[in-house]
């Protein structure tokens, strides 16, 4: 072997080597990469399904201001239509994960996985709307009734304000609730998209 064929087989080598290596390395970032977004979908998994974990304290929070209408003595039908703001809302939000189970996200295949989800956002989106419309209506009929009622109006701008801050405050807590619970259903169809890219 001349010198000239050695150093080509020395050239060949160091670039197998080298090849080896960031095969390597290469491997070593891809099982990183595959861990952090596994991660990225459990944590946003969680999340997607808070909504649902929290429906006992929903009720509860609804029962409670139930009871705050009934004892500063508003009329029967405000607080009627709190406890039917919970019969409706409450079954609203079973019907919005129909079919999403947390399992499935995991174990079934990317495309089916994606068409729930994208189902699961479409129905809550239609929920959200509804509960808008549920507390305009509510504050229209509302402020209606008390500026039709002989009382003074002390007690008036009492009322109004309670049932104000009541529902401002219930939507502001449903619209951050809302915002982050589509970030992470988005979320997670992207890297189910992005994991079925690399699997092509």
């Amino acid at each position: 072997m001349n010198k000239e064929e050695f150093d080509i087989n020395q050239e060949l080598a160091h670039m197998r080597q080298d090849y080896a290596d960031l095969k390597e390395r290469f491997d070593k970032q891809q099982i990183v990469n595959e861990k952090l977004m596994e991660k990225a979908i459990h944590s946003d998994v969680r999340r997607l399904f808070l909504s649902k974990k929290l429906i006992p304290v929903g009720i509860a929070l609804t029962v409670v201001a139930a009871v705050l209408c009934h004892i500063q003595g508003f009329a029967w039908w405000v607080t009627l239509t709190i406890v039917l703001f919970g019969l409706i809302f409450f079954p609203g939000i079973f019907w919005v994960y129909k079919g999403v189970r947390e399992d499935e996200i995991y174990n079934s295949d990317i495309l089916t996985t994606t068409g729930t989800l994208r189902k699961f956002k479409k129905r809550y989106i239609s929920l959200e709307v509804g509960i808008c419309i549920y507390f305009f209506a509510y504050v229209v009929a509302a402020t209606i009734y008390m500026t039709s009622l002989t009382i003074s109006p002390e007690l008036m701008w009492k009322r109004g304000i309670i049932i104000a801050l009541l529902c401002v405050g219930t939507l502001a807590l449903e619209y951050i609730s809302a915002k982050r619970l589509l970030k992470s259903c988005d979320d997670i169809i992207d890297r189910l998209q992005m994991k079925e890219n690399d699997l092509k």
